[in-house]
């Protein structure tokens, strides 16, 4: 398999999408709890769903099948994704990269995304960049606040989630360990899967000094939510995504948007 270097994977998660609500730090991943053993009475009328495509009841076996799995259960539907990434060298001219996402998504063509990067250097100098983009389900309008701000708009041009089919991008790039584990859980109410891995291929060509990721899947293939981080000797990088409001979620016309901006 193919893997993209680490500065062609940086770019993408630095760029991908839009922008992201501030404050992401303080969002409510979720509650996981492992799931409670069935008494004898209640195993008669208690339902069990079985693990996702790819998934097995002792470790992930197929990520191909469950980043598939994954973007048809968002198929539909309305969500909230968040998405966190940072980069920080490791050294004595340390410096750091870290970006956060928030899209609401009410359809593939009427959505909100919103992306706060913040880059610091190695005299601890702070430089902020944010981008939204809304798409009102014809137009699109983007803003991006780089000491400037420049506002333009656009005819929307997908006909599919794009945000779907990024989170499983990133799934196909980060999920495939060389050992893995399943365990039943609770996941805000409801039976999911928890799975942990660690080893194998990573998206650089550095020397990994460790690797570990976590999932926690519905039996329908969403990722709920996804963590990995690794470390080479110079480098450690996390990236988490996660979902909320799914079902719930609509989206408002943001306040920056003007209709006598000019067209570019």
């Amino acid at each position: 398999m193919r893997w993209l270097p680490t500065a062609a994977v940086a770019v993408l998660l630095l760029t991908a999408g839009c922008n992201a609500f501030v404050g992401a730090d303080t969002v409510d991943q979720g509650t996981v709890t492992p799931a409670p053993v069935p008494t004898a009475a209640e195993s008669d009328t208690a339902t069990t769903l079985g693990p996702p495509p790819g998934v097995t009841t002792e470790r992930l076996e197929n990520v191909a099948l469950l980043s598939a799995a994954h973007r048809q259960a968002l198929n539909g539907t309305t969500y909230t994704l968040n998405e966190r990434y940072t980069e920080i060298i490791i050294g004595n001219d340390s410096s750091s990269v870290r970006r956060e996402e928030t899209v609401a998504v009410e359809s593939p063509t009427r959505y909100r995304d919103e992306m706060v990067r913040m880059t610091t250097d190695v005299n601890g100098t702070i430089e902020r960049y944010e981008q939204s983009t809304y798409s009102d389900g014809t137009n699109w309008y983007e803003r991006r606040d780089n000491g400037t701000v420049e506002r333009q708009r656009g005819e929307v041009r997908f006909t599919r989630d794009k945000y779907a089919y990024r989170t499983a991008f990133y799934l196909n790039r980060y999920a495939v360990v060389n050992r893995s584990s399943t365990t039943a859980v609770n996941s805000d109410g409801g039976q999911a899967y928890r799975i942990r891995g660690s080893g194998g291929e990573v998206p650089t060509t550095a020397q990994v000094a460790e690797f570990h990721i976590e999932l926690v899947v519905e039996p329908d293939g969403l990722v709920r939510r996804f963590d990995v981080r690794y470390r080479t000797a110079d480098r450690l990088v996390e990236y988490s995504f996660w979902y909320e409001d799914i079902g719930e979620t609509t989206v408002e016309r943001p306040a920056w948007l003007n209709e006598s901006t000019p067209v570019d």
